[in-house]
């Protein structure tokens, strides 16, 4: 089984506002979705597209609580969330059709106390016993310490489970030292720990050198539409090149990799593999939005679309284009 955690989950509004201005009443054309989400819950249910068991835990409260675990209910996806006394955050989504712009409202989330957070730890070490990979996603609610990750990926250590951390920041940096097996920032977050931009022969040579300081065999890297870096065992790097698509709204991909990687993972499958099923499942998601969700015949057509390419040594970087 696939566990997924997600902390911060959220109620997902994206609205449709013609000629959006600030500082201006401005009327709602139509609600365009209204979903469970969260990054660990996008990777949630795109294992389940790719056909893994998954579960899907974290904390919830309140009406926006409720609405999160029985929309979650309602799409096949099984949950175990930890309940709180204050109420999950919506975040909201402004498209704009008139001027082609997006406009993000990202509420700060609930405050969770000292005993929601042990209870949560304590769900995590009876859940362990049933887990083969478990992900850890996204930021935290008030009250969490930036050191939360590391306590929770240290929960799974014992059993030789696979740990995934794709986080950003402080949660990042101090999880980094629990050696989670996987980490997936992004070039913006890989570029905020380094304190400084990166092209991609940058952006490997430091990969490296984070996956041996942190004893982390697999190190992604996205780059958006760009290719995706892939560093295995600290050697041997891949360079994937996504397949063409024409993308409705790429919120979410990075999650569907990330899905991809997991699942791949919990099969032992090789890492090009692997990372072809990551890479196409970004590229799926990214092309069909937020709106509906792709099929698995269309990600298995992608995979066949996605271009591996291998370097083994620091001579073949010099090919990198």
């Amino acid at each position: 089984m696939i566990l997924t955690v997600t902390l911060n989950p959220t109620v997902d509004r994206v609205i449709e506002i013609p000629d959006f201005r600030i500082s201006r009443v401005n009327k709602i054309k139509r609600e365009r979705i209204r979903i469970a989400g969260g990054k660990g819950i996008n990777v949630s249910r795109m294992v389940k597209i790719l056909g893994e068991e998954t579960l899907a835990t974290g904390w919830i409260g309140g009406n926006n609580g409720r609405f999160i675990k029985e929309s979650l209910k309602r799409e096949g996806i099984f949950t175990d969330f930890v309940k709180i006394r204050e109420e999950n955050r919506v975040n909201i989504t402004i498209l704009d059709p008139v001027k082609r712009g997006e406009t993000h409202l990202v509420d700060r989330g609930p405050r969770v106390s000292p005993e929601e957070i042990e209870t949560l730890k304590k769900k995590l070490r009876k859940l362990r016993k049933r887990v083969k990979v478990v992900v850890f996603s996204g930021s935290a609610p008030r009250g969490v310490g930036k050191d939360i990750y590391y306590f929770l990926i240290r929960e799974f250590q014992e059993d030789k489970i696979v740990t995934i951390l794709d986080t950003s920041g402080e949660y990042l940096k101090k999880g980094l030292k629990a050696n989670p097996v996987m980490v997936k920032p992004n070039e913006e977050e890989a570029e905020q720990l380094a304190g400084r931009k990166m092209n991609l022969k940058e952006l490997i040579c430091w990969g490296r050198s984070l996956g041996r300081e942190n004893r982390i065999k697999i190190v992604v890297i996205s780059r958006a539409e760009k290719e995706v870096i892939v560093i295995k065992e600290k050697e041997k790097v891949l360079i994937i090149d996504p397949p063409l698509i024409e993308p409705l709204n790429a919120v979410g991909a990075g999650d569907a990799l990330v899905a991809g990687f997991a699942v791949g993972l919990a099969r032992k499958e090789k890492i090009e593999k692997i990372s072809s099923l990551g890479v196409a499942a970004g590229a799926a998601s990214a092309e069909s939005g937020r709106e509906s969700f792709p099929s698995l015949e269309r990600i298995n057509e992608l995979t066949k679309r996605v271009k591996v390419r291998n370097f083994w040594s620091l001579k073949d970087y010099e090919k990198i284009k």
